[in-house]
C-alpha cells in the first residue's frame, strides 16, 4: 500500500504502469459524458492559450513591490496516509535502473507508432 512517505511510495516504472493504465482506460472507454467533460476542458484550454497571446502586455501596479522569498519548510506537520488511497500491490521495488527507463521508454514509442 502506498502511503505519504515517499520511501513507501511506488517507484517511478510502476507508476509510469499506473498511469499508462489510465491513459488506456480512457481512451478505450466508451462512456461519452467524460470523452465530452475532457473534450470541454481541451477547448477552454486551447481558448485560454489564445487569449494570452493576445494580451502580452502585462499591468503591475506602479507603487506595488514584487519580491520572492525562500519558503521555511522546518516546521511540517508529520505526513499522513490518506484512506482514500488503497493498493493490492504489496511489495515495491524502490530502485530504478536504466533498464527500467529502458523499458518504458521503448513501450511509449510503441504507442506511439
Amino acid at each position: 500500500m502506498w502511503d505519504a512517505k515517499a520511501e513507501n511510495g511506488p517507484t517511478a516504472k510502476e507508476l509510469f504502469q499506473e498511469l499508462k493504465k489510465l491513459q488506456e482506460y480512457q481512451v478505450n472507454e466508451d462512456d461519452s459524458d467524460i470523452k465530452s467533460q475532457v473534450n470541454e476542458y481541451d477547448d477552454k484550454i486551447k481558448l485560454n492559450r489564445t487569449s494570452e497571446k493576445r494580451s502580452n502586455n502585462i499591468q503591475t501596479h506602479p507603487q506595488a513591490i514584487y519580491i520572492s522569498r525562500l519558503l521555511n519548510f522546518k516546521n511540517l506537520p508529520e505526513p499522513v496516509n490518506s484512506g482514500a488511497i488503497q493498493s493490492t500491490l504489496c511489495n515495491f521495488r524502490r530502485s530504478l535502473d536504466e533498464s527500467d527507463l529502458n523499458e518504458m521508454n521503448q513501450d511509449d514509442e510503441n504507442d506511439i507508432e
